[in-house]
C-alpha cells in the first residue's frame, strides 16, 4: 500500500474521531501523529521536532505574557476603565466588546482572551442591573477573538499551520500582520452590520432567560511595579514581532520576554507552567506534524490531481480555487477541529495555486479565513463553546453565529480578490 494511501486512511479515521468526539482534539491530533509513525509516512524525530518548533514557542511564550499582564492588574484595570466608558448603551458596549476583544485577540490566544474577558462582562451585567445581559454579549465576544486572532500569527494556531505548509513548499511565508487587512475588514463590516441590524435581530433570536449567576472576578489587585514592567515587555515584544531584527524568529522572541517577566519576579516559574495550556500546545504541535506527513506523503498532490480533473478548466483560475477553499473551510470547520483543517486544506491548496502558476498567499489565507469562521454550530471551536455558559441552543449558534460566519465569508472573499489583485 503505498504511503498516499496509508495516509489518507489515517487522515479519514482521524476526522471520524474528531467528527464523533470519542477523545478529546489533543489526544485525537496526537493520535494522528503517531500511526503517521508508525506506518513510516514520518520518522520520529522530525515528528516530534515539531513540538519545539518556534510556533509552538510563539504560543507559549504569549501565555505566560498575558499571564503576567493578569497577575500584575493591568488587564483587570484598563479593561474595566473601557467597560465603564460605555457601559450605559448595551448596543455600544457590545460592539466595543466585540471589536477590543478583536484587537487584543492579535496578541494572544483567543481561548485566553474569552476567559479574561468573560468575568468582566459579568461583573458590568451584575452592576447594570439588566441595561446590559450576558446573552448578547457573550457570543460576540468570541466571534471576536476567532475574527481577530487570525489577523496575526500569534492569535490563532490558523495562520501558523497554514504558514508552515508555505514553508515546506518553498513558498513565501508569511510576515507576523500578513493576514491583518483583511481580518481588520472583516471586524469592521460585522461591527457596522451589528450597528445597523445584527443587535436588533439577536435580541430577537435570543428570548431564553439571562442566566442570573454573575460570576466573581479574581481579584487582582494592582501591582505598580510589576505592571509596568510586564506592560513594557508586551509591548517591546510586539514591536520585535514587527521589525523582526537581525531575523530573530518569533518564538524566539515570546520566550525571551516571558523569560524576563520570570527573572523580574514578574510571573512565578512553577505557576506557570502548572496552569500552562498544555492541551492547547500539544495539539498545534501533533497538528505541525500531521501537515507535515500531509506533505511528505504526497497525498496532497493526489487530491490536487483528483480537484483539476472535477475542475477541469475551472481549476486555473485562482478566484476559484480562493471560493473552493473557503467554503470548504467554513462547512468542514463546524464539526471539526479547525487547525487540523487548515492543514489539510492547506497542503492541497498551496501546491495547487503552485501548480497553475499563481501566488499561493491568497490561497492560504482563504484556508485560514474559511476555517476560522467555525461559529455556527456550539462544537466549532473551543472558544464558542466557552461562551455556551450564558444559556445559548444550537439554534442560536445557527442563526446569529452561522449569519455572522456567512457576513464574514463574503467579506473575506472579496477581500481577499481585491488585495492579491486576483480579478
Amino acid at each position: 500500500m503505498s504511503q498516499s494511501t496509508i495516509t489518507l486512511i489515517i487522515i479519514a479515521c482521524t476526522c471520524i474521531l474528531y467528527l464523533t468526539e470519542k477523545f478529546s482534539v489533543a489526544v485525537t491530533t496526537v493520535l494522528g501523529m503517531l500511526a503517521l509513525i508508525f506506518t513510516g509516512i514520518l520518522d520520529f524525530n522530525e515528528a516530534f521536532a515539531c513540538f519545539t518548533s518556534t510556533n509552538v514557542m510563539l504560543v507559549l511564550g504569549m501565555i505566560i505574557i498575558v499571564e503576567s499582564l493578569l497577575d500584575s492588574g493591568i488587564a483587570g484595570k484598563l479593561g474595566g476603565l473601557l467597560f465603564r466608558l460605555v457601559g450605559k448603551s448595551e448596543k455600544s458596549f457590545l460592539i466595543v466588546v466585540f471589536v477590543s476583544a478583536a484587537f487584543f485577540s492579535l496578541f494572544s490566544t483567543n481561548a485566553a482572551l474569552v476567559a479574561m474577558y468573560m468575568p468582566l462582562i459579568s461583573a458590568v451585567s451584575g452592576a447594570s442591573k439588566g441595561r446590559i445581559r450576558k446573552k448578547h454579549i457573550y457570543l460576540p465576544l468570541a466571534m471576536g477573538g476567532l475574527i481577530g486572532g487570525t489577523g496575526s500569527l500569534a492569535g490563532s494556531t490558523a495562520p501558523l499551520l497554514a504558514n508552515d505548509v508555505l514553508e515546506l513548499t518553498g513558498s513565501k511565508t508569511m510576515s507576523f500582520f500578513t493576514p491583518l487587512p483583511i481580518s481588520a475588514i472583516m471586524v469592521i463590516v460585522i461591527a457596522l452590520c451589528y450597528w445597523f441590524f445584527l443587535y436588533d435581530l439577536q435580541v430577537k433570536c435570543f428570548d431564553f432567560e439571562e442566566t442570573s449567576a454573575v460570576e466573581e472576578m479574581e481579584d487582582y489587585p494592582l501591582n505598580k511595579k510589576k505592571a509596568a514592567i510586564s506592560l513594557t515587555v508586551f509591548l517591546t515584544c510586539i514591536i520585535l514581532f514587527i521589525v523582526q531584527p537581525f531575523d530573530w524568529e518569533l518564538g524566539l522572541i515570546a520566550v525571551a520576554g516571558a523569560m524576563v517577566l520570570m527573572i523580574t519576579g514578574c510571573v512565578d516559574g512553577q505557576h506557570a507552567m502548572s496552569n500552562m495550556q498544555w492541551s492547547a500546545l500539544v495539539t498545534l504541535g501533533a497538528a505541525l506534524a500531521v501537515a507535515k506527513g500531509f506533505v511528505k506523503s504526497g497525498v496532497g498532490e493526489i487530491v490536487m490531481d483528483w480537484l483539476m480533473v472535477t475542475l477541469g478548466s475551472w481549476v486555473a483560475n485562482p478566484i476559484i480555487l480562493v471560493t473552493v477553499f473557503l467554503l470548504s473551510g467554513f462547512l468542514l470547520s463546524q464539526f471539526m477541529s479547525n487547525g487540523s483543517l487548515v492543514s489539510m486544506l492547506a497542503a492541497i491548496g498551496v501546491p495547487m495555486a503552485i501548480e497553475i502558476g499563481c501566488d499561493p498567499m491568497p490561497v492560504a489565507l482563504s484556508c485560514v479565513f474559511g476555517c476560522s469562521l467555525a461559529m455556527a454550530t456550539p462544537v466549532a471551536t473551543t472558544t464558542i463553546t466557552m461562551v455556551q455558559v450564558a444559556g445559548y441552543r444550537f439554534k442560536d449558534y445557527f442563526r446569529i453565529g452561522g449569519l455572522v460566519g456567512l457576513i464574514g465569508l463574503f467579506t473575506a472573499w472579496v477581500s481577499i480578490i481585491l488585495i492579491y489583485g486576483l480579478i
